[in-house]
């Protein structure tokens, strides 16, 4: 019987609850699982994000597989977890499933997608992370802003800062900040382009129909996105949204086994 650890902190409700929907699903694929605080030796580790680097490493060292659990990417991010393999984080993980199966993007998400918003020129509103956030570990997100707001300025766009809500207070000098509180849907609606890092409201922007910029490759939407400060192409979406239905899961799927059946059989 294999053997796999899904390491949840206690106190974490959100590790707890989706590492239990989780184990319940491999266990109904035959597997002996354990959820504990610390990792060990096993066929599979399963963790809540990828701060755990020391026992990610350790535990690919060892030969073993890594599943990396994390918010969701379409939708209610609260209601559906990602599922990827390798260690990696969003666009640097391994996503498994028929991401090529249209039927999953119809039934649950067809509906977010709106056309290409096809306007040239105007307001381009840049979009802010957590600083702390792993996804931009190592990353001077401050002098970034500031560059991309002088470039954009410099091609005659009316610049906008739209900070993450848990980073309200931050600034661009210069540049006028919207209220971080305000639903992503209804911001992006006045803007005619998008740029960021990897967040995932760059997601959201492609959905939106505005054309966006991602400038890591650890984005989700860096596949439908330009990479430098210029007014992207509006590239075909669908197939990528598609995919993107199979990359995230909900605790009821992952716990009847389902979840697993897609991603991760045989083994």
């Amino acid at each position: 019987m294999k053997k796999a650890i899904v390491v949840a902190r206690q106190r974490s409700e959100h590790q707890t609850g989706w590492g239990t929907s989780f184990a319940r699903g491999l266990r109904k694929h035959g597997w002996e699982v354990d959820i504990r605080e610390i990792s060990a030796a096993a066929d599979l580790v399963v963790f809540w994000g990828v701060r755990r680097q020391d026992e990610i490493k350790a535990q690919k060292a060892r030969g073993g597989r890594v599943c990396i659990l994390e918010r969701g990417y379409v939708g209610d991010r609260f209601a559906w977890t990602s599922v990827s393999f390798g260690g990696g984080l969003n666009g640097r993980g391994e996503f498994r499933g028929p991401l090529d199966d249209p039927s999953r993007w119809e039934k649950h998400f067809a509906p977010l997608m709106k056309p290409w918003r096809g306007i040239r020129g105007g307001a381009a509103v840049i979009l802010g992370q957590v600083p702390t956030d792993m996804s931009v570990k190592g990353v001077d997100l401050k002098a970034h802003y500031a560059d991309w707001a002088r470039t954009l300025k410099a091609k005659g766009f009316e610049v906008k800062f739209r900070p993450h809500p848990k980073a309200a207070g931050e600034r661009i000098d210069g540049v006028d900040t919207l209220n971080p509180e305000q639903p992503i849907e209804d911001l992006l609606k006045s803007v005619s382009m998008a740029v960021g890092w990897n967040s995932n409201s760059l997601v959201d922007a492609v959905l939106a129909g505005v054309p966006t910029v991602s400038m890591d490759r650890g984005s989700m939407a860096w596949p439908v996105t330009g990479h430098a400060v210029e007014m992207p192409p509006e590239v075909p979406r669908y197939w990528w949204a598609v995919a993107l239905a199979y990359k995230q899961w909900t605790a009821d799927e992952m716990a009847s086994g389902a979840c697993w059946e897609a991603v991760g059989c045989p083994g």
